[in-house]
């Protein structure tokens, strides 16, 4: 049975955030659709398979959409979405 997935503050802003740059940078409203709709994907993915993700020296995981970096914890019955941010930005970030 798939754990529930629940999405910090912390990364529902950093999502939001993504996806206004996503649609400034292209000015078309269906790339950051196309973009939350892999995201939930991936999200979902991590409901049936959490352990898909690396294991950090922290105890969270860490798993890509595209070019952004997941952080997740998994507890027993849920997953925690942590932070979604570019992989090419640092983490943790200072």
């Amino acid at each position: 049975m798939p754990k529930n997935i629940i999405i910090s503050n912390r990364a529902q802003k950093n999502i939001n955030e993504i996806l206004d740059s996503v649609y400034q940078y292209t000015l078309f409203p269906s790339t950051p659709k196309k973009l939350l709709e892999e995201f939930h994907r991936t999200f979902q993915l991590l409901g049936t398979a959490p352990k898909m993700g690396k294991l950090q020296a922290d105890g969270k995981r860490m798993t890509f959409c595209r070019h952004y970096r997941i952080l997740y914890q998994e507890h027993d019955d849920r997953i925690e979405i942590l932070t979604v941010i570019h992989s090419r930005r640092l983490y943790p970030q200072p």
